[in-house]
């Protein structure tokens, strides 16, 4: 009787461990296109600061370079900056945000640190 009940908990181990193994992969299947863009994401954002980084340390760069595209299209140009000066104060509005929000991840001890 005891090896029967022994016999059946295990064959119920087993089931579980195997559904939990399938719903494991399901979840990650899921997932994955949520890690790749925000992996996409992320070497966007390290690249901005990068390039930004290089642009505080030399802004006479930066100035040329600017000057160059305005010189070869003014119009493109033009487009160009507004298109930065949108996202510069999309960043500036959300910075808020992401501080809060990192902010709270922190006090729990997990999720990424503000970025300097």
């Amino acid at each position: 009787m005891m090896r029967a009940r022994l016999l059946a908990l295990a064959e119920h181990r087993t089931r579980l461990v195997a559904r939990a193994h399938a719903e494991r992969q399901a979840i990650a299947g899921l997932l994955a296109p949520a890690d790749a863009a925000s992996s996409m994401a992320l070497a966007v954002y390290n690249l901005a600061r990068r390039v930004l980084q290089e642009a505080r340390e030399h802004p006479l760069i930066a100035i040329a370079g600017g000057v160059a595209l305005a010189a070869m299209r003014p119009k493109r140009a033009i487009a160009w900056i507004a298109k930065g000066w949108s996202l510069y104060r999309m960043y500036r509005g959300l910075l808020p945000v992401w501080q809060r929000f990192a902010g709270g991840l922190a006090a729990h001890g997990s999720g990424p640190r503000h970025p300097s």
